[in-house]
């Protein structure tokens, strides 16, 4: 082959290494959801690449293939190609030197030279390219790319399976996908990144964080205990819940046979204001109460959440297995854990508390009332 022919066929091998290196990269950091969201939409380009994405183990090796095949190529044929100008050009110099140093210092040029354009330009260029840009490139390089992967699938499919076997002796079991599913932790993680890449702003970030902890609390963990319940009795008459609700400031009053392990609804201060004298007279707690939400300790949160609401329910009960009363959760509890502490009309001011930070002590005005 001659030189300049050599050097056209090792420019073409350096750009297709460059090429499954870049498509190699942009499967890899290419986001799923948007690629399924276009392919969606009619793009063909996305569902080449979505195709790849569904089955990543064998493009992934379809790309080494590729780059194995290009980087032996360019050591068979460009290395000799510019090692041959390089001795030509020293022979020119009019230079004595002997033939064997000549292609020495020919051969340790050339080799520098492919070896850095090889790393530079057929590697790391095409790399940083893809992960700057994960779905465009994705988008550009996914049709040709499974092109290749069509015509040389039994090969690849042979050495994808033969490295699988590999992997299973070592004790796990290869994929062919890459996991999708994230825990609570890693959402956390990328919403902190995403704030600090300016992509949501400190709200946004405090609301949604707060959404993914909210799911591994349980009521628990939010209640207002037991000790701190304002209660009153079912015979107590309207004068008596009056009085209960200016001592203590609350607005929803467990009403209980007995003692607070026999609850049977609640009380609304509101609902006393609406009463003539007559029934003010003869009226008691039993009367007026509203049945209670009654929950396990260990409901998780998001449940108990979903099930206040479908009842309409501001305030549940929290009992462990025998059924004895432990605490109070209020809507106000849940919400708070979700956007963090907020003061209302009858907090005291200087209360509010960052999000996540529970208080051990001291009940909220809307709690247990």
């Amino acid at each position: 082959m001659s030189t300049p022919l050599a050097i056209a066929v090792a420019v073409v091998l350096l750009a297709a290494n460059g090429f499954f290196v870049a498509a190699e990269f942009a499967l890899l950091a290419a986001r799923r959801s948007r690629i399924e969201q276009l392919a969606a939409d009619g793009d063909r380009r996305a569902r080449h690449a979505l195709a790849g994405l569904r089955e990543l183990s064998l493009m992934l090796a379809g790309a080494q293939l590729g780059i194995t095949m290009c980087s032996l190529g360019l050591g068979i044929i460009a290395e000799p190609a510019v090692a041959s100008v390089i001795e030509s050009a020293l022979e020119g110099t009019g230079l004595s030197i002997p033939a064997g140093v000549r292609h020495g210092i020919a051969f340790t040029v050339a080799l520098s030279i492919v070896v850095f354009l090889h790393m530079v330009v057929g590697e790391m260029a095409p790399k940083s390219w893809a992960i700057s840009h994960p779905e465009r490139s994705a988008l550009l390089l996914a049709a040709p790319f499974r092109a290749f992967a069509v015509v040389f699938r039994p090969f690849i499919r042979l050495l994808n399976l033969t490295a699988n076997a590999v992997v299973r002796l070592a004790g796990v079991e290869p994929r062919d996908e890459l996991a999708l599913a994230h825990s609570s932790a890693d959402l956390i993680l990328l919403l902190d990144e995403a704030a600090q890449g300016g992509a949501l702003d400190h709200d946004e970030h405090e609301l949604l964080a707060g959404s993914i902890e909210l799911s591994g609390l349980d009521a628990r963990s939010v209640m207002t205990p037991r000790d701190q319940i304002v209660g009153a009795d079912r015979t107590a008459t309207v004068a008596e819940l009056e009085a209960i609700a200016v001592r203590t400031g609350r607005s929803r009053i467990v009403v209980h046979r007995d003692d607070l392990d026999h609850p049977i609804g609640t009380v609304h201060v509101r609902s006393l204001l609406t009463l003539t004298a007559e029934q003010r007279a003869t009226a008691t707690a039993g009367d007026l109460v509203v049945p209670v939400l009654v929950a396990p300790e260990h409901v998780a949160l998001e449940d108990l959440f979903l099930r206040m609401q479908q009842q309409r329910r501001h305030l549940a009960v929290v009992v462990e297995g025998f059924g004895s009363v432990l605490g109070v959760v209020s809507m106000e509890d849940v919400l708070e854990e979700l956007i963090g502490e907020f003061e209302d009309e009858s907090d005291r001011p200087g209360r509010a508390t960052p999000r996540g930070v529970h208080r051990a002590a001291g009940p909220r005005p809307d709690q247990a009332s």
